[in-house]
């Protein structure tokens, strides 16, 4: 037998075996056992927090266990692809942000968000460009200006190399002509760390991080990353205003693997949507400056697919190569 026929022949079970799983799945009572959120991080980051939030209210929801487990390691990666070659079965779910779409383009892991199948969508926080407080520039038109002045000079702490807030800084450069000197560091604590010591003349971090720095008149946030200002921080205008649209804030939604059968899809859904809607997960994203807002499964499938134009233009822009 060729092997084009061999190979033929099991695509075709491969086929088979799916299209019969997935009728015995929408056959089966669901859940009968706790549902496993996967989280790619650890314990005490945003997306733990925002998956404990919910989890109660998921568990009265849904009529069913909900357990958290933490996967960390490569940058997100172990977790998703852990997700992704999992039972399309509705038990084992991810909580996904903008990484899922960086590292398509910054790694040769094989994670891809085509790989899931998408849940819903259930806040955002913007990134805010933030200096001291005693820093000259009162505006973000004066650091721009500055940079401009100076090119390659003004030091812009990152998240780490090719991290989502290193992308985001070099989509600045883009969207304004500047060119910054890029500092690595592990993660926004960091960043904020070396801030505060004066290692750094500037950078771009997640609002719910900043908020307590301004608060305390140790920060000046110049621009936030969302369309519309944040109710937190009304004075400050938006990358739109200052004539560029730059979605590079941080966001959260839950995705399952491919092939997830429609009607577990929306039970998961509907369960996210009531846990999402308590008051305990609005008052807390309100203190962070976040913004609560749904999208079904649809409207996140077409979110990930903006998304994946925007980082992929800006890393394109910032020649980022793909590392193991």
């Amino acid at each position: 037998m060729k092997k084009g026929t061999i190979r033929f022949i099991w695509s075709l079970v491969a086929i088979l075996l799916l299209v019969f799983s997935q009728s015995t799945f929408a056959q089966e009572k669901f859940p009968t056992r706790p549902v496993t959120l996967i989280i790619p991080w650890a314990p005490g980051g945003g997306g733990s927090i925002n998956a404990q939030i919910l989890q109660p209210h998921m568990e009265k929801a849904i009529g069913s266990g909900v357990a958290i487990v933490n996967k960390t390691g490569g940058g997100g990666t172990i977790a998703w692809n852990f997700v992704a070659n999992s039972a399309p079965d509705g038990y084992t779910v991810g909580i996904v942000n903008p990484s899922l779409v960086v590292t398509l383009y910054t790694t040769k892991t094989g994670v891809s968000y085509k790989r899931f199948d998408p849940i819903i969508y259930t806040v955002g926080v913007p990134a805010g460009v933030v200096v001291r407080a005693d820093s000259p520039w009162k505006t973000f038109k004066e650091l721009i200006d500055h940079a401009k002045a100076n090119p390659g000079k003004m030091q812009m702490a990152n998240s780490g190399h090719a991290a989502m807030y290193h992308i985001g800084i070099v989509g600045i450069e883009m969207a304004t002509g500047v060119k910054f000197t890029h500092i690595p560091y592990k993660g926004s604590g960091p960043c904020v760390t070396a801030l505060l010591g004066g290692h750094a003349d500037a950078s771009l971090i997640e609002i719910s991080t900043l908020l307590p720095y301004v608060e305390a008149k140790k920060f000046r946030i110049l621009a936030v990353s969302s369309a519309t200002r944040n109710f937190a921080i009304p004075e400050v205008p938006t990358f739109k205003e200052y004539g560029f649209d730059l979605d590079v804030g941080t966001w959260y939604g839950y995705v399952v693997p491919k092939g997830t059968p429609k009607e577990r899809i929306k039970i998961l859904h509907d369960a996210f949507k009531v846990a999402m809607d308590s008051e305990e997960f609005k008052a807390f994203y309100k203190k962070q400056g976040g913004v609560v807002e749904y999208k079904d499964a649809e409207g996140l499938a077409a979110y990930l697919e903006l998304q994946d134009k925007l980082w992929k233009k800006i890393i394109d822009f910032g020649e980022f190569k793909p590392i193991e």
